[in-house]
């Protein structure tokens, strides 16, 4: 155990996009500090996307973007406030025609906390009655391909841009028909970091030898802290995307900066913009996160966070001619006191 943990510490050590968030940010807040004196607000990116709560930046309704967005081009979501009945969750499944698996999510919350995947009705009970927020429960998407796309759009412009594309590889293990789950886990430097959190969920055997060649999802929750591997993308962008997420941004009211989590068939359909579902809608607190490819450079991600805060800027200072207020110290405060007590 003690290898493992100095194994750890070096995979954390020596790729940056293991370590801390401060450490990443600091740079990024002095440049933040910088744009809030000439915007003559600290609040100035709640004029970015005036609709979400703090533009996005935290405690943020996902349900709330994904009604704006037409079914056609979203998982099938079910929104359910706490402490609701069971029977009437039961119902509401029914009435949607959902089918296990299925996947719960807080409505409230970042860096995939909570998101779960259920497998059946006895999980989903568990989860409503362990959860103390409203949650989101959605059809699973079994497609493999995942990807994020950041997209912004002037206020002055008919079109915008999209900066960033970020596709997902989840954790995986290929068998050799010798070794167990565990022991397949402990090879892989990424595994390694989330192995204690995957051989304590109750689904995962970790005693099973996979025959050789045999690829198994360790994860199938694409976030980063869960050991999804972020690869850049950017080379996928294409015209027919811009086209479809200029039309999708349209939808959304007085949206203009953000990352949209989505799933596709295939690389190919998503490149061509078609079967694309809408996972979630981020805001002022999404990443181009392509920056954290396993081969991307920390002071590369920083310069790209810099230029990122230099657009929400300049479209927080765009929405505030058009008659955009940002957001008073009195609203962020009761904002966050409202955040603090849902924790």
């Amino acid at each position: 155990m003690r290898c493992a943990n100095r194994s750890t510490f070096a995979t954390k050590l020596l790729h940056w996009e293991y370590w801390p968030t401060w450490v990443i940010y600091f740079p990024v807040f002095f440049y933040y500090l910088f744009l809030s004196i000439k915007a003559r607000s600290f609040f100035f990116f709640t004029a970015t996307n005036p609709e979400m709560e703090m533009g996005g930046l935290y405690n943020c309704s996902k349900y709330k973007q994904l009604k704006s967005i037409p079914d056609t081009f979203k998982p099938i979501t079910l929104y359910v406030a706490a402490n609701s009945p069971w029977a009437l969750v039961q119902s509401r499944i029914a009435e949607k025609k959902l089918d296990y698996p299925l996947i719960a999510k807080p409505d409230r919350g970042e860096r995939g906390r909570g998101v779960a995947l259920l497998r059946n009705a006895k999980q989903l009970a568990a989860y409503l009655q362990e959860s103390q927020v409203d949650f989101l429960v959605q059809e699973y998407i079994e497609s493999p391909f995942e990807a994020g796309v950041f997209y912004y759009r002037l206020p002055e412009e008919a079109s915008g841009a999209i900066p960033s594309l970020v596709v997902k590889a989840f954790l995986t293990v290929t068998g050799d028909g010798l070794s167990s789950v565990e022991e397949l886990i402990f090879r892989i430097p990424r595994a390694r970091l989330v192995a204690k959190a995957l051989l304590n969920r109750s689904d995962m055997d970790a005693s099973e030898i996979l025959p050789a060649g045999t690829k198994k999802i360790l994860e199938p929750i694409g976030n980063h802290n869960r050991g999804t591997t972020f690869l850049d993308g950017n080379r996928l962008i294409s015209s027919e995307l811009l086209n479809f997420f200029d039309a999708l941004s349209y939808r959304l009211p007085n949206f203009h900066y953000g990352r949209f989590d989505l799933k596709a068939p295939s690389k190919v359909a998503f490149t061509n913009a078609e079967g694309i579902k809408i996972l979630e809608v981020n805001g002022v607190n999404a990443e181009p996160a392509h920056i954290y490819d396993p081969n991307a450079r920390f002071f590369t991600g920083v310069r790209t966070l810099l230029r990122h805060w230099q657009l929400i800027y300049t479209i927080s200072l765009q929405n505030r001619k058009l008659g955009i207020k940002p957001a008073t110290l009195k609203q962020a405060w009761k904002h966050f006191k409202v955040w603090k007590n849902r924790k």
